[in-house]
């Protein structure tokens, strides 16, 4: 699987765990931007890193958490939750 691609599977995981836990009230919006623009760079910065093909004697860096380290913060949200 290409380096792009994997890249892409995992921003769009990424964003549609984030936008559930949103929608479901685990977490605020500002937070889910919050993962977003972590996320985005080090996708980017993991894009930027890649090996030439054909070996490098450099270290394997180990990925970076997708998720942050804290417990998300109690949502404050401005909305009313939607009746179902």
């Amino acid at each position: 699987m290409s380096k792009n691609l994997k890249t892409a599977i995992i921003g769009i995981i990424v964003a549609l765990v984030v936008g559930l836990a949103v929608n479901y009230g685990l977490i605020s919006q500002q937070t889910a931007d919050e993962i977003k623009a972590k996320t985005d760079e080090v996708l980017a910065t993991e894009q930027a890193t890649q090996p030439s093909p054909g070996g490098s004697s450099a270290p394997a860096q180990e990925p970076a958490p997708q998720a942050p380290s804290q417990p998300p913060a109690p949502t404050t949200s401005q909305e009313p939750a939607p009746a179902n």
